[in-house]
């Protein structure tokens, strides 16, 4: 009775130690994407800034960085 307890107490931990091994060489990649207006990106910053999560000075310099990134995207357009 006690070699069939050592013995599943062997063969779980080896189970459980191949699925941990085997985690570390199955790599994940994973892209998210994000699909959200330049309005909604100035309005979500907004009411950080009104709700005190984020300072006046943080408010305007991801202000105007937004804002910077919407003037060098424009230059990238064709018609």
């Amino acid at each position: 009775m006690k070699l069939l307890i050592n013995l599943s107490v062997a063969i779980l931990t080896a189970t459980l130690l191949s699925g941990c091994a085997g985690a570390a060489f199955n790599r994940v990649n994973l892209t998210v994407s994000r699909n959200i207006t330049v309005g909604q990106e100035l309005i979500d910053l907004q009411e950080a800034h009104e709700k005190g999560v984020i300072s006046d000075t943080e408010y305007m310099e991801a202000k105007k960085n937004i804002l910077h990134l919407v003037e060098q995207l424009g230059e990238f357009k064709t018609n």
